[in-house]
């Protein structure tokens, strides 16, 4: 497999038989040492699929011939990712508000249309948080925000989303809007002040 890290050819000969997730992990550890961070991958010329994103990484190596990494530097990558993630939350807090609101007009495919890009971005935004978690050597159940844990609460979300997906299930849907309104759009507020905290303590490294 031929190897390029923004444009040169690397000189890492991973092995046939080692999988293209573990081969990923090596070359993550390589750039960091260099200040770096992963904020690209191209296979065989196309970006990295999201979709069966974890059947792919569990391939053979010797399956491909070319895997092209984009790298950013390590500190601006983190900041900036985390500045985004600030101003996009509140964005999707009033996006989970909406969608409440057009279950109870009886808008039910605006309302699940809004909720699955509202939950992408959601998604979104947790792979960058435990990428930043890995890299920085943070443990985000030990840092805490009023009191709570941040891993906790970070769960206690997922829950809300189990409950939402129970209350479509069932074709419960004013216990649906509840949920959005009263449990999930609360959660990713307070999700914005432990982004805030998390770049308080990346700042804190960085000086």
């Amino acid at each position: 497999m031929k190897i390029t890290i923004d444009g040169c050819q690397d000189l890492v000969i991973p092995e046939e038989e080692e999988t293209l997730g573990e081969l990923l992990i090596q070359l993550e550890e390589w750039v960091k040492e260099n200040k770096r961070v992963i904020v690209q991958v191209k296979l065989e010329g196309k970006i990295f699929p999201e979709k069966n994103k974890e059947i792919v990484l569990h391939r053979k190596v010797g399956e491909f011939k070319v895997l092209e990494l984009f790298t950013a530097n390590l500190w601006q990558w983190a900041i900036d990712s985390l500045k985004e993630m600030e101003e996009e939350l509140p964005r999707i807090a009033l996006e989970m508000e909406k969608v409440g609101f057009l279950i109870q007009k009886g808008n039910y495919q605006d309302a699940f249309s809004l909720l699955d890009k509202s939950i992408e971005a959601w998604d979104r935004i947790n792979e960058v948080l435990r990428y930043v978690e890995r890299l920085f050597a943070l443990d985000y159940s030990q840092i805490f925000l009023e009191g709570k844990g941040i891993s906790g609460e970070m769960e206690k979300f997922k829950d809300s989303l189990k409950e939402a997906n129970r209350a479509i299930e069932k074709d419960d849907l004013l216990a649906l809007a509840d949920i959005l309104e009263y449990e999930l759009a609360p959660q990713i507020n307070e999700e914005r002040m432990a982004v805030d905290k998390i770049t308080k303590l990346i700042t804190q490294q960085m000086n």
